[in-house]
Formats: structure tokens, sequence, C-alpha cells
């Protein structure tokens, strides 16, 4: 009886080894199969192509590129597609980009994942600098005449200033905004916060 129960136990010992020399060889031939095809996957998505003209089409419009791209089915095809494209992007003008504050709008919620208004804001209001403005000058602690309280621009000083804070920031966006999304959502907060001339 003993001898039984040790050769089963034997047995098991040696299925249990079997079955993880038998993982571990299943193991081994796949490995190198699936890192070849992770580096593929990498490949592919590091090779992603720049759109001729991206940075002044919409997002529709970089959309339209792509389908077209992946109905083209021969390299022939997508190289006439390319090459109109390109041709499209080196005749078309450069012309200023003018921001448009409803389109900017839009844009501008996405800034609201990472800050609120306090970067466009003063915490003293216009109402509150000349309030205390007058109960200084009632008193007669101020001779002075009023004072035009400043508006609400914070470090930001001019639409200069304002172009590359915006600009800056869209460095943490991904996926960025075109130079176009930009001007529009600088119009949107020149219209709405600043209020510069152009």
């Amino acid at each position: 009886m003993a001898t039984t129960e040790a050769c089963v136990k034997d047995l098991r010992k040696e299925v249990r080894v079997s079955i993880l020399l038998v993982s571990a060889a299943v193991i081994v031939a796949i490995l190198p199969q699936y890192a070849q095809s992770a580096e593929g996957r990498a490949a592919q998505q590091i090779e992603r192509e720049v759109i001729p003209g991206a940075d002044r089409m919409t997002g529709a419009e970089r959309e339209a590129y792509r389908i077209r791209m992946q109905a083209a089915t021969t390299p022939e095809e997508k190289a006439k597609v390319r090459a109109e494209y390109v041709k499209a992007a080196a005749t078309a003008a450069p012309s200023p980009l003018r921001g448009d504050p409803e389109r900017g709008s839009k844009l501008h919620s996405a800034c609201f994942a990472c800050h609120g208004i306090e970067r466009y804001t003063r915490p003293l209001t216009y109402a509150m600098s000349t309030f205390a403005d007058s109960l200084l000058r009632a008193s007669g602690l101020s001779e002075m005449p009023p004072t035009e309280p400043a508006r609400f621009k914070g470090r930001i000083h001019s639409l200069d200033m304002l172009r590359a804070a915006v600009t800056r920031r869209n460095d943490f966006l991904n996926p960025k905004m075109t130079p176009q999304e930009i001007e529009d959502v600088i119009a949107y907060l020149n219209a709405t916060y600043y209020k510069f001339t152009e």
C-alpha cells in the first residue's frame, strides 16, 4: 500500500514537471514571434505619415485625407493622393491666420482640464479696485486722482505674450492644436478676458 502511494506521488511529480517543461517550451517558441510582431507594430506607429499642408487643415480635412489614403489600394494611388495634397499645399498662398472666437470657445474647453479662469484674472476685480480707491479718497487718505484699475490680464500684457503663452501650453496637448486652432483660442481669450487691440 505504501509503495503504491509513493508511486502515485512520484507520478504526480513527474506530470507536474512535464507540464512545466512543455509550458516553458511553448513560451520559448512563441516569444520571438511575439517580439517581432510588437516591433512591427511599433515601427508602424513611428512611421505615421505627415499630411502635406496639415497645419492649415481642420481635423475633418485631415481625417478625409486619412480615409482617402486607406481607400487607395496600390502604392501608385497613394502617391497620386499624396501628390495632390502636396500640390494644393504648395499653391495655397500663406494667408495670415485669423482667429474665430466662436470656434475658439469650443476648443478652449480642453484648457479647463488643467486650469480654470484664474490664469486670466487677478484676485482683485475691477469693481473691488474701484471701491477701494473710492474709500481712500473719501476718507482723505488719498489725494491722488482716481486711477484706472487694471483689467483682468494677469501676467499677459500684449497680444504677442498671449500668443506665446497659448503656443507654450499647446506643447502639453496630445493631439496638438493646429496653428489655426491656436489663433481661434487666442481670439476667444482676447475677446472674453484680455481685450487687447489688434
